[in-house]
């Protein structure tokens, strides 16, 4: 079939990729109409790209082509979302309008699902069967909002990651929320991402060892500056310990001109700056006059409302000649988690500025408005009382205590971004994005995207298409492979947490001594701790033989109908484009991530056992061979890579699966206390 792609731009027949391309020579901030060329020239390759591989034969210049379905992509003046757009059938074709350029690209990437394209991974994309023959056209107008207007994206641990395949992937599903990396950070404006940079900076920024210019430290010269602990002192110790001091004005000025300098130059690319406070699980400042301000969270909101003054000084006078959007936190680390008592600072009411609303602790066998959970039912409350802000959820599908863990959030995930969104909030993210080895957990990135644009998406359908796109002719049974991780799933944040009340950290607070009192009860689990466990561990070894089992079936049927090679590969390059069975390579990632999770569950159900049997004075023989077994054999295999959470370094590292678990200083401690007690049965 002929189509044909009409840009409004002239010499576009000629131009059109290098205007695509082009993205490295542009300010995106200060050139705006060619900033809008560059993107939607490249929305006009992408449809070309793939439109090819359908075998259309597609041509492109800035007028119509009469004979041809001609596509028109182009940028209308509207007081709206710039992310969203506007599909509808014309005569001759259809044309798809947005008030922003990236709306344009959203469209054409919209219009080729509508073809069948999945971009189910950053290394994976479905292309179905078609001979040239076949355009789908939509059926009705599409008007397209993103439902979260704020943003959609991920939180990034650590530095390294720096890949145009995974931006990609996120703006072909609607995501924008992203962090600035130099080496791709111009594709990324191309394709409509937002930078967020910041966090938990004020830890550097005030370190009491930290030197001033009269050769001093920050203690010596301002000890004013900390926080009042609630025993009502200022110690050197409890320094970070402590919230700082918000009403300080000194330090607010001091605080406000560093956050000037970082944007002028470490993060002078920042659209949003995450103005997260010291992560002190402490209390506030409560010295007379920061007790005067309210709660934490108004104590925030008074410092947050300081820095926006200041900003916008710095950009009235030139010393900053970009505006940013300033987000703090809703966070039980900073002690912020609850809505303010008193009204909103005047000039947080500006339309840009928001909170980010962050419950670590939460439970995912449960909805957050579950008001029968007892770890959710404050966080409802809370959030619903910060409606005195525009919020960003942060949720925590991969937070550092789940890291590679076959986790799935497929339960509870529809009905509580439904509920964000019915009381207000207006955008999402989440801790933090695996940076590799996706596994079974790819499923719940396809669903998070779809959520975050379109809260009522058919989440079965999503699901149905998913497990034929990823794994074929196996999918039935990894289907229920999925249906078991998803129940052994279920209590994840009674299991591991940051929390004190789950058994992750009930284990590491205990000295592998004798106990003195009964393994404590966790919320969910109760007394069921090791029956739970036993259960969970039992899915896990049935999900794990079921995808083993689908993988010798691939690999049989795929061994089968290949062709042996007859030339070898002479460089990385030619050995890299070897064809392979990509739906095998899934199961084998797949296989990985389960083994780790059957590991971990063993080994700390065995802890788990073993801490009862030394309180109750029984034989620990058996259950200490089972906890040296699982030790060694986890020591002995690795997890691919460690991306470190570093402000000063990018690097990786590889971890054995029990550094990964976090039990490896527990099992040490044990040791230690074994010798000591040689009789010990």
């Amino acid at each position: 079939m002929k189509i044909h792609i009409v840009l409004p731009y002239d010499g576009a027949d000629e131009l059109l990729y290098t205007w695509a391309n082009e993205e490295k020579k542009i300010d995106f901030r200060k050139e705006p109409d060619r900033a809008a060329r560059c993107t939607i020239s490249y929305a006009a390759t992408e449809i070309v790209t793939y439109l090819e591989k359908l075998n259309h034969e597609v041509s492109f210049s800035n007028k119509n082509l009469l004979g041809a379905v001609n596509i028109y992509l182009e940028t209308i003046s509207a007081n709206a979302d710039p992310y969203g757009y506007v599909t509808e059938c014309v005569k001759d074709g259809i044309r798809i309008t947005a008030t922003g350029r990236e709306g344009v690209l959203y469209g054409a990437y919209d219009f080729l699902k509508l073809q069948g394209i999945r971009w189910v991974n950053p290394d994976y994309e479905v292309i179905p069967e078609n001979d040239g023959t076949v355009l789908n056209l939509p059926k009705e107008k599409i008007v397209y909002i993103p439902d979260m207007p704020l943003g959609r994206g991920f939180d990034f641990e650590g530095l390294l990651k720096d890949s145009t395949k995974l931006w990609q992937w996120m703006a072909r599903n609607k995501m924008n929320l992203t962090a600035y990396r130099p080496y791709t950070a111009a594709f990324q404006k191309k394709i409509g991402m937002i930078f967020r940079m910041g966090g938990h900076i004020f830890e550097r920024i005030l370190n009491p060892d930290k030197k001033t210019e009269k050769g001093t430290t920050l203690w010596e010269e301002h000890n004013d500056w900390y926080g009042v602990d609630p025993k009502k002192e200022r110690c050197k110790e409890n320094a970070l310990r402590t919230q700082f001091c918000m009403s300080n004005e000194d330090l607010l000025n001091y605080l406000g001109e560093a956050l000037i300098d970082y944007l002028n130059n470490d993060w002078y690319e920042a659209d949003i700056i995450d103005l997260w406070t010291f992560d002190t699980w402490g209390s506030s400042c409560q010295c007379e006059r920061c007790k005067k301000l309210g709660n934490g969270s108004d104590k925030t909101l008074y410092f947050t409302a300081h820095m926006r003054k200041m900003i916008n000084k710095a950009v009235k006078d030139g010393r900053l000649d970009h505006d940013v959007v300033l987000a703090s936190i809703a966070y039980e680390g900073n002690g912020t988690i609850d809505a303010p008592l008193n009204k909103v600072p005047e000039i947080l009411n500006n339309g840009k500025d928001y909170v980010t609303f962050a419950p670590i602790l939460r439970c995912y066998e449960h909805t957050l408005d579950d008001k029968a959970c007892k770890y959710n039912i404050h966080y409802g409350e809370a959030l619903e009382g910060w409606g005195c802000m525009p919020i960003l959820f942060c949720e925590y599908y991969n937070v550092s205590k789940f890291e590679d863990l076959p986790l799935l959030f497929t339960k509870t995930m529809q009905k509580d971004i439904q509920y964000y969104k019915s009381v207000g909030v207006k955008g999402m993210t989440y801790m933090h994005l695996p940076m590799i080895e996706w596994g079974i957990k790819n499923l719940t990135q396809v669903i998070y995207a779809q959520l975050c644009s379109d809260v009522n998406a058919d989440v079965k359908t999503i699901i149905d298409e998913y497990m034929i796109n990823r794994y074929a002719d196996v999918a039935g049974d990894m289907e229920k492979v999925y249906a078991l991780c998803g129940e052994a799933s279920a209590f994840s944040a009674s299991w591991r947490s940051w929390g004190i009340d789950c058994v992750l950290s009930r284990l590491r607070a205990w000295n592998g001594e004798k106990p003195t009192e009964p393994f404590a009860m966790v919320t969910h689990l109760e007394n069921s701790i090791i029956s739970e466990g036993e259960k969970n561990i039992n899915c896990l070894a049935e999900a794990l033989a079921l995808t083993k089992k689908c993988r010798n079936m691939r690999i049989c049927n795929y061994a089968d109908r290949m062709t042996p090679k007859t030339n070898m590969a002479v460089n990385p390059v030619e050995m890299q484009a070897e064809k392979k069975d990509g739906i095998v390579a899934h199961l084998d990632e797949d296989i990985r991530g389960i083994i780790y999770g059957l590991y971990v569950m063993k080994l700390t159900v065995a802890f788990v056992k073993y801490y009862n049997m030394l309180y109750n004075n029984e034989n620990t023989t058996e259950v200490w061979a089972e906890i040296e077994k699982l030790t060694c054999e986890m020591a002995e295999r690795y997890m691919p890579i460690k991306y470190i959470n570093s402000q000063d370094n990018i690097e990786l590292r590889c971890e054995d699966l029990l550094e990964r678990s976090q039990l490896r200083e527990l099992y040490m401690c044990c040791v230690k206390y074994r010798q000591k007690n040689k009789d010990l049965a």
